[in-house]
């Protein structure tokens, strides 16, 4: 298997460098990969990628690993092989659909590249609160990004949209880095933040879900990650106080919370998923933040969270 790669594409994201053969506007560019400071240098380039691995294990969820590559087929949309946490090679399949295939790209396939790395993505949003990371995770549909849009306006700064990554420093301490700088809103949240959806671009072919761009500062991050919240939806009757996890509940909401967590056994990197999930929770406050769904409450329910994480 042969890559071609023009590298024509210069972008930088989830605290890596990013050199691309394919243009990947949902990325802000970069003028140039020379400093090393900003990140390893990732390359994406097109090839022909088989369709079985030599000498591979298949792992369900479309998944093939074979050493330090991975295989990862998306029905109708492309191939993407990744290996060994330096390229990923993209295989589009004729007469699909280039938005979906940037979709898996960013999403799982760099998933499969961060674990590889020996990062800790996250299946969250963050905002940057007094110098500090502040993330919100929960299941899809959970109003992640929803959230995301209300912070955005209320003149916080968004870090990332849906996935969090997380790296160590010297010290082991954690960080988080600038993701995709744009929310992935329904049609209705969309619209109740004042967008036209007419003017904003679809996130997936079939779906009324839009990229929202927003702003960051220049050259920030990345930032000491802090807090967890998990959002989940009240149960009837009193309202529910958030309540920090402590222990054992703590550290398997991490463990849940990570992004495409059911790649990392066939990977072989269960052990080091646990240890990455303990460093985080040795530096970091995890809080279960049970919520009245519904955008007559919206704004009541995000006023409870926000006066929460401010301590006020």
């Amino acid at each position: 298997m042969q890559s071609v790669s023009s590298g024509s594409y210069a972008y930088s994201c989830f605290g890596l460098q990013i050199r691309s053969a394919m243009a990947l506007p949902e990325i802000a560019a970069t003028p140039d990969l020379s400093d090393d400071r900003h990140g390893p240098v990732i390359d994406i380039n097109f090839g022909v990628v088989p369709v079985e691995l030599a000498n591979a294990h298949h792992a369900g969820h479309g998944l093939q690993v074979g050493g330090g590559e991975v295989l990862l087929t998306v029905k109708d949309t492309a191939r993407y092989l990744v290996r060994d946490g330096r390229e990923i090679v993209v295989d589009a399949t004729p007469g699909g659909s280039s938005r979906n295939v940037r979709l898996f790209l960013l999403g799982s396939a760099f998933g499969v590249l961060c674990h590889q790395r020996g990062l800790l993505p996250l299946h969250a949003n963050a905002i940057v609160v007094n110098g500090g990371t502040v993330a919100f995770a929960g299941h899809s549909g959970a109003g992640k990004s929803t959230l995301a849009a209300y912070f955005q306006r209320a003149g916080y700064e968004v870090l990332c949209d849906d996935v969090c990554v997380v790296s160590f420093d010297e010290n082991r301490r954690p960080v988080a880095w600038p993701g995709l700088p744009r929310l992935k809103l329904w049609r209705d949240a969309a619209t109740s933040f004042g967008h036209e959806s007419d003017d904003l671009e679809r996130a997936v072919d079939g779906l009324e879900k839009y990229h929202v761009p927003f702003s960051r500062v220049a050259g920030g991050g990345p930032y000491p990650f802090e807090r967890l919240y998990v959002l989940q939806v009240a149960e009837p009757g009193p309202a529910t106080q958030i309540t920090r996890l402590r222990g054992a509940a703590a550290y398997e909401t991490i463990l849940s919370q990570t992004y495409r967590s059911q790649y990392l056994r066939a990977m072989g990197l269960s052990r080091r998923h646990l240890d990455l999930g303990a460093a985080l929770l040795k530096h970091a406050e995890v809080y279960s933040a049970p919520r009245r769904w519904g955008f007559e409450v919206f704004a009541q329910e995000v006023g409870k969270l926000e006066r929460h994480l401010l301590g006020t």
